[in-house]
């Protein structure tokens, strides 16, 4: 078959030929897939990017909880040691300072009808005292302790009466389950007097309480 060229060789296809082809499918495969992969690595950084953003809300939620729970911890633990201070004030406050309500009272129902008080007088003296040492107790070591005494003045217009009268006070405070355990000694004196312009005889209870050791 012969082919006539009228046109000058300007009309006829070129035959394509497998090289050509193959470069042409390289100039747009290759872009194409070039951009394919730039999309899905875009896409995929994208995704990780999202996933790490709500991961990292995530973990600052979680860190304000912890930071709000460690402030908790901190205030309930400062707290406990102001308490804790506040008590260990207390408990050297009330081992300086008897209580003496309750001696008062004890006094008070213990005291015969007949004997009029006319005196209360709490002291508190330091005396020294050898007690076993703490880090060898074979051993004593010198301190000195606080020792409380009550001194309770009554008197009595009959003086043979109103001396058993202080003697049967004197065993009350004794025996009392309030101060008996606490007593050391309960000494009496006497002296004559007045009161009210009448002869009487003045007593004077001396109650020394134990020592009271740290």
């Amino acid at each position: 078959m012969y082919a006539i060229d009228l046109l000058g060789g300007e009309g006829v296809p070129i035959r394509s030929r497998p090289g050509g082809i193959a470069f042409a499918c390289l100039v747009i495969v290759v872009p194409l897939i070039i951009g394919i992969v730039i999309v899905g690595i875009h896409l995929d950084r994208q995704v990780t990017v999202s996933i790490q953003t709500q991961q990292l809300a995530r973990l600052e939620g979680v860190l304000g909880t912890l930071s709000a729970a460690v402030e908790k911890k901190r205030s309930l633990e400062e707290q406990r040691t102001v308490a804790v201070d506040f008590l260990t004030d207390i408990k050297t406050a009330l081992s300086r300072h008897t209580q003496w309500s309750s001696a008062l009272t004890t006094v008070i129902e213990s005291l015969p009808d007949a004997l009029v008080l006319t005196k209360l007088d709490a002291r508190r003296e330091f005396v020294r005292l050898k007690i076993p040492a703490k880090e060898n107790p074979k051993t004593t070591v010198d301190v000195s302790v606080p020792v409380r005494t009550l001194g309770i003045g009554v008197c009595g217009h009959d003086e043979a009466m109103s001396h058993r009268w202080v003697r049967d006070l004197q065993d009350r405070l004794r025996s009392s389950a309030v101060l008996g355990p606490r007593l050391d000694a309960v000494t009496v004196s006497q002296e004559s007097g007045t009161l009210d312009g009448e002869d009487v005889v003045h007593y004077e209870l001396n109650c020394v309480f134990k020592p009271e050791l740290e």
